[in-house]
């Protein structure tokens, strides 16, 4: 294998796919990252047996072939180079890379390409595609809300399902519940529920493009789901376990609800957080105004009042952890959101003023 790529495309090829180089695996070639040339395209992959990320770039080869360098290496001393062309070949009969730049040359040792686990087959998968812009906006709705508990591998996850052109995300942590949709091109009529990791999703959030005009194709299998964005692929195994129907937990009536001015809002509970103990804060939903309360004795006192919608049903007082109302906050595109409550013990669901497919529901603390 013989190539010559400019330093700024290999680097920013690297890039993208160093975030799913394996950095606990006790496999060897799992802390590398797979290099092959064919037809004027170089692929580069990396996988923790989890999570897998593909990218392609255009260079000039010399001579095909493949070879797997140590991440750690290659991705560090690219990044040092200065810009200009680089000239990677490789020796295969001793799995050696020697990097050349101007009067420049390093060696790295590597691992036959043989030994870097090959990308899975498609073949009978379902498919469908969706905007990639659209996915992105329900990837940060969701997957912020996952848990972390090992004990219950399912819930770190999001579940997805798709159904005739729609397709929906859920994810929750015990504690709060967030559920967003949107619109899916699905002409062979698939329908399925899958778990997805969120460690996987976040790296995909990382790589969606922000072009309304972007397609993503989406691949699922028995045990795993491909996003195919172009020149980048995402292949993520797929999470086992029966994933809880927290929907149907959620209560559908909401005597009370004000609407609320998003950004003020939001800086007003970072204030609070500064003061609140453990970021518990008190919310007063009255006509007109909403305020936010918290005392920590060894700290001091906070008290927040901002202007707010029509109040429907009777004032309320109910508590929570500011965190969780912040991470709902930062997702929130729209101005205003409807703060809708059903008793000071009980969930409350947040939600776009204009309604739309973004949901967000939180157990109150029940310690005021």
């Amino acid at each position: 294998m013989k190539i010559t790529i400019s330093q700024e495309a290999l680097n920013s090829t690297l890039s993208i796919v160093a975030k799913a180089v394996s950095t606990k695996n006790t496999i060897p070639v799992l802390s590398g990252i797979y290099l092959g040339a064919r037809n004027g395209v170089l692929t580069v992959r990396a996988t923790d047996m989890e999570l897998a990320i593909e990218s392609s770039v255009t260079c000039q080869v010399a001579e095909e072939g493949e070879i797997v360098l140590p991440a750690r290496y290659l991705s560090d001393l690219v990044r040092r180079i200065p810009f200009g062309d680089i000239e990677l070949a490789v020796e295969h009969r001793n799995a050696t890379a020697t990097v050349r730049w101007a009067k420049s040359q390093y060696v790295i040792h590597g691992f036959p390409a043989d030994q870097f686990p090959s990308v899975p087959d498609v073949e009978g998968a379902s498919t469908f595609t969706a905007s990639q812009v659209l996915l992105k906006d329900l990837l940060r709705q969701t997957t912020f809300a996952a848990g972390h508990d090992e004990s219950k591998p399912w819930l770190t996850g999001v579940l997805f399902k798709l159904k005739e052109n729609r397709l929906n995300g859920t994810a929750t942590d015990g504690v709060r519940i967030a559920y967003a949709e949107t619109d899916a091109e699905n002409p062979g009529a698939h329908g399925f529920a899958i778990i997805i990791p969120s460690r996987s999703l976040n790296e995909l959030t990382r790589l969606l493009s922000g072009e309304a005009s972007e397609n993503a194709r989406i691949a699922v299998t028995a045990n795993q789901v491909f996003f195919d964005l172009g020149k980048v692929r995402v292949i993520s195994r797929l999470l086992e376990g029966q994933y809880p129907d927290v929907m149907r937990l959620v209560p559908q009536n909401y005597p009370t609800e004000i609407a609320v001015n998003r950004a003020e809002f939001l800086e007003a509970i970072d204030r609070a957080a500064l003061i609140a103990k453990d970021g518990a804060v008190k919310i007063g939903l009255n006509d007109g105004r909403i305020t936010i309360t918290s005392n920590t004795p060894e700290v001091g006192q906070v008290y927040e009042e901002l202007a707010a919608g029509t109040l429907g049903g009777d004032p309320l007082d109910i508590g929570f952890n500011s965190k969780f109302l912040v991470d709902f906050l930062k997702v929130l595109d729209d101005a205003e959101f409807r703060f809708q409550c059903s008793g000071s013990r009980n969930p409350a669901r947040l939600q776009p003023a204009g309604g739309g497919h973004f949901i967000y529901v939180v157990l109150p603390l029940i310690t005021f």
